[in-house]
């Protein structure tokens, strides 16, 4: 507690002053003191109200969104008392996701349009040439599937290679098992159920994780390095946003898919069709290892 409490002062005591160049005295001490009672929510969104001297967004606002989000996120489910480790009922389920999609949503489009002035095209956000649209997502959906298979195959042989096939499929047996969507499904029982949550994974993540992760993140990178490199470090953080260590290679590879698909047409909408596709392909993979269908 003692440790807690001095980085709260010493991050307190830079808001203030940080504050201070920027806005009133009362103003910067209301900052301070509230950083000071909950430092780990309050630097990020100061972070993401502190006026810049760039007409873009930057790493900065995507890593305050990411902070803020690891925050609130078990915060969230310590409020609803949801015990570590355990899968909430379909209900709580949706009701979480479709709460952090939104604000993946809400706050790149809060970065883009109100703190920087910019459009929505800005950030991906293009509602034009539908059809090409769709073309481009059934392209991207299939790099992404056949990208994600790739990766699963390479996992496989490198973790066969290091601890023998045994092993390896026995270890992928158990990381497969300790995902949410696959300890969720038994809990499922009629169709209406799987069908939320084909919706929840096929439309709702798609639409929230593209906006942040290629939009904002991907974005961000983009104007500082170029194409290739922005891609492989945009990947490696939506991997590592997904705190699935044996999959890590497959989303690798579905991010890079995404990442090139965005740049290439400047519209969100392909990654979210791709983006959808594989998830959606994921959830029928999971639920034909589980064995009957839903009644």
């Amino acid at each position: 507690m003692g440790l807690l409490a001095l980085v709260s002062v010493g991050v307190a005591v830079w808001v203030f002053v940080d504050a201070r160049r920027h806005a009133r005295i009362t103003a910067a001490a209301l900052w301070a003191a509230v950083t000071f009672l909950a430092v780990a929510i309050a630097v990020p969104l100061y972070l993401l109200v502190r006026p810049s001297r760039t007409s873009m967004w930057g790493v900065p606002e995507v890593l305050a969104l990411t902070l803020f989000f690891t925050t609130t996120i078990p915060l969230a489910g310590a409020l609803l008392r949801i015990p570590a480790g355990t899968v909430p009922p379909l209900g709580v389920i949706l009701v979480l996701a479709v709460a952090q999609n939104a604000a993946f949503v809400a706050g790149s489009v809060y970065v883009t349009t109100v703190k920087y002035r910019l459009p929505l095209g800005a950030v991906g956000l293009r509602l034009d040439a539908w059809t090409r649209r769709v073309r481009q997502g059934a392209v991207a959906a299939a790099a992404g599937i056949a990208g994600n298979s790739v990766g699963q195959g390479a996992t496989v042989l490198a973790l066969s290679l290091w601890m023998g096939r045994p092993a390896a499929d026995s270890l992928i047996t158990r990381e497969e098992a300790r995902a949410p969507v696959y300890r969720l499904l038994p809990q499922l029982h009629q169709t209406a159920e799987i069908a939320v949550l084909a919706v929840l994974v096929g439309l709702v993540v798609p639409i929230g994780e593209e906006v942040f992760f290629r939009g904002l993140a991907f974005g961000a990178l983009r104007r500082r390095m170029n194409r290739h490199l922005a891609v492989l470090l945009s990947a490696l953080f939506f991997a590592a946003a997904h705190l699935q260590p044996v999959t890590l290679l497959p989303i690798i590879m579905l991010g890079v898919v995404l990442a090139y698909a965005y740049d290439y047409t400047g519209s969100l909408v392909p990654g979210m069709i791709a983006h959808g596709a594989n998830n959606l392909a994921a959830l029928y993979f999971f639920y034909q290892n589980l064995g009957p269908g839903p009644t």
